[in-house]
């Protein structure tokens, strides 16, 4: 239920506990009938097995990305363990193995080819038609599919068929088809999302001429004019640009409504979901739900599903105490479990809270330093504790072999971070828990704080900045050959926001920007702060693959282009690279300003230390004056091409290894290339993950 206007906060209606939608579950509460727990079940193995069945067949043509291969494991493993958790073990078992084969061609330890590609198909097209059959032992054709896979994994031909002398349906026919016509006329309709998402891209691509033709138009309305007649046409022409820029407006508030989902969508099954494991937990729940009518991008509530399930289950199981144990403590025997929701500001606010036991520090720290994972002094840090609850395979208990498999709040935290989110948590010893989770509502479209540093743009996700003040303002102060501040009553680390992303900084900063990160508020130094945007975010392609700390690209109007960055992995990646010595220094040379800028940031983020050049002439200027370890030079330049400026380089008695890259060049430009004194041609469609960054410290060693 959504909260109305005027209603109180969302903060507000967690700590009064709100008598909305709530649902009571005691102790003695009926089991789910197997009806429900079938149709609750049904539609989310629907669901995840047509993404796997849509990775099969792909895998038939051609490899998967590494982002498809994550999800096709992910699939696996999630229906595994709701299958097992609801009883349904041959579909659980049948998840196991779908997790396993695509780890294995995700490792790179299973070599994939048309047979496992059919077989993985096979076994994920089995899985709905069993849900109506025994949970035990499944259907035949799930079975078969389970052989089909094992016979796929070791390379075992398919044995000959044997001729039957009598034919006969197994399982429920009527099942099978209800389950095919659920799946192809359901009630809602699934949009493309490629299609919708490249069509908002589109839109926004449409807004930014806009404004850069509004803006042009204002410059010359603003020039002396002798003729009042182009006064006229200008006025015309500009009322014209500003309907455009409505109308444009419009259509993609419609588009990116067409991509959204409420959050019940994955939220409708919780109630149940509570009984069930509560009625197994012996506990006496009472659930509460708010806001979950709220719609968000598609996107974005597909990647909380999991986690909130994961927070839900968790704070029944571990954080909701029996009902004995809650009376001896003076508590009611009922406890209860709320999750609420909220939107404001292009932000999405979900809060999981409950009235158990609390997180016993006492357990983290024994556990902690019996594991040897912090020192002795570090444990006395409530902030170091905290830390630990959210890293992997982290539990102060077994995990419960009906649900978790260890891997925590770190698989919730590991997927809010992947949406430019934040997880905070708030524990209270012997009253509760809780956790907040902050997402942007769209993944096509951020807000974003477009700051410059090293000569070109970032964008930073708004919902992560704190604040920004200028340089004079911030009272930088070196401490242990670091730079910290005081913000908030604490001190907090600055770093340059050039040297983070791995380029050099050409001026003296002029503000800082603090931001929210995993690791607390963090200050980036920026050359200067540009605005505050509206920017629909594109994927960079294998050029960044493996690069986690810069998520996206968007264009700017006249052709600039913004890298967006992750203030999370960001801080995390700049720390790490901190004390490992002097980096080897790699030169760019490309005319287009967003490839030096994504180049230059992908080398960087790999422990290079770069430098720019937008021109030939610019890079022999430099490469007569400097030394480097590496040249990285795009193939088509102004003035010259490739092969011409590698030979002028090797004229120079310049004998670092050069790579080459492009996506235009032509069998024989790549022979004039290499002939030329190239160490090495990259083609920009192909280049995998890491292959730019590998193939440069190979030559650097080789030479």
């Amino acid at each position: 239920m959504t909260t109305a206007p005027g209603s109180p906060t969302l903060l507000k209606a967690v700590s009064r506990r709100a008598d909305i939608s709530r649902i009571d579950f005691p102790r003695s509460a009926p089991v789910i009938f197997e009806d429900d727990l079938q149709r609750l079940f049904a539609g989310e193995v629907e669901e995840r097995t047509a993404r796997l069945l849509a990775g099969a067949e792909t895998l038939a043509s051609g490899p998967l990305g590494e982002e498809d291969l994550r999800t096709m494991v992910r699939e696996g493993h999630t229906l595994k363990g709701t299958a097992r958790m609801m009883g349904f073990i041959a579909i659980s078992d049948a998840g196991k193995a779908l997790e396993e084969a695509w780890r294995g061609v995700a490792s790179g330890e299973v070599t994939p080819d048309e047979e496992l590609a059919s077989a993985l198909g096979l076994l994920a097209s089995q899985m709905v038609p069993a849900v109506r059959a025994d949970p035990a032992s499944g259907t035949p054709g799930l079975a078969t599919g389970m052989r089909t896979l094992r016979r796929a994994l070791r390379g075992e031909e398919e044995p000959a068929p044997i001729e039957p002398r009598l034919l006969r349906p197994q399982g429920d026919l009527d099942g099978l088809l209800g389950a095919i016509d659920s799946w192809a006329f359901g009630e809602t309709v699934r949009v493309n999302a490629a299609g919708l998402f490249r069509l908002i891209n589109e839109i926004c691509s449409l807004r930014v001429d806009s404004e850069a033709l509004a803006h042009a138009v204002g410059g010359l309305a603003r020039a002396k004019l002798d003729a009042a007649a182009m006064a006229e046409e200008l006025e015309a022409l500009a009322a014209l640009v500003g309907n455009a820029d409505k109308a444009l407006l419009d259509l993609q508030a419609r588009a990116v409504d067409l991509a959204a989902a409420p959050l019940s969508e994955i939220a409708a099954s919780f109630p149940q979901l509570v009984r069930y494991v509560s009625r197994r937990a012996g506990k006496e729940v009472r659930f509460e739900m708010l806001g979950v009518d709220h719609a968000i991008d598609r996107q974005v509530l597909e990647r909380l599903s999991d986690p909130l399930r994961h927070l839900v289950v968790n704070a029944v199981q571990h954080g909701i105490e029996s009902p004995e144990e809650r009376q001896a403590s003076g508590k009611p025997r009922t406890g209860t479990l709320l999750v609420c929701a909220e939107v404001r500001e292009q932000r999405l606010e979900i809060v999981v809270d409950d009235d158990g036991r609390g997180i016993d520090w006492a357990a983290v720290r024994h556990t902690a330093l019996r594991r040897g994972l912090i020192s002795t002094s570090a444990a006395a840090d409530p902030d170091v504790l905290r830390s630990l609850l959210f890293s992997p395979n982290f539990s102060t208990a077994e995990p419960s072999a009906m649900i978790s498999d260890g891997h925590g709040l770190a698989m919730v935290a590991a997927a809010v971070e992947a949406l430019q989110g934040t997880v905070v948590l708030d524990t209270r010893p012997g009253e509760g828990t809780r956790i907040t989770i902050t997402v942007p509502t769209s993944r096509a479209l951020q807000d974003a704080v477009l700051v410059a540093a090293a000569g070109q743009t970032w964008g930073i996700p708004a919902i992560a900045v704190l604040d920004r003040l200028p340089l004079a303002a911030a009272g930088l102060r070196p401490v242990a050959g670091r730079l910290e501040m005081t913000w908030g009553g604490s001190s907090i680390p600055v770093m340059s926001l050039a040297e983070a992303v791995g380029l050099r900084d050409t001026r003296e900063p002029g503000r800082v920007v603090v931001v929210s990160t995993s690791l607390g508020p963090t200050g980036f130094l920026v050359d200067e702060e540009l605005g505050r945007r509206q920017v629909a975010a594109r994927e960079l392609g294998p050029i960044l693959e493996g690069v986690p700390h810069l998520t996206g690209a968007a264009m700017l109007g006249g052709g600039d282009v913004v890298v967006l960055v992750d203030p999370n992995r960001l801080t995390a990646t700049a720390r790490a690279r901190r004390d490992t010595g002097p980096r080897r220094r790699v030169l760019v040379i490309d005319d287009s300003r967003g490839a030096r800028q994504v180049v230059g940031g992908a080398l960087g983020s790999a422990g290079f230390e770069v430098d720019l050049a937008a021109s030939p002439t610019e890079a022999l200027s430099v490469l007569a004056e400097q030394t480097f370890d590496a040249i990285v030079m795009d193939y088509v330049l102004p003035t010259m091409d490739g092969a011409t400026l590698a030979a002028k380089v090797r004229q120079l008695g310049v004998k670092v290894p050069i790579v080459m890259l492009s996506g235009a060049a032509t069998a024989e430009d790549q022979s004039r290339a290499l002939a030329a004194g190239a160490d090495a041609y990259l083609d920009k469609d192909d280049l995998r993950q890491g292959a730019l960054a590998a193939e440069i410290t190979k030559l650097i060693a080789a030479a």
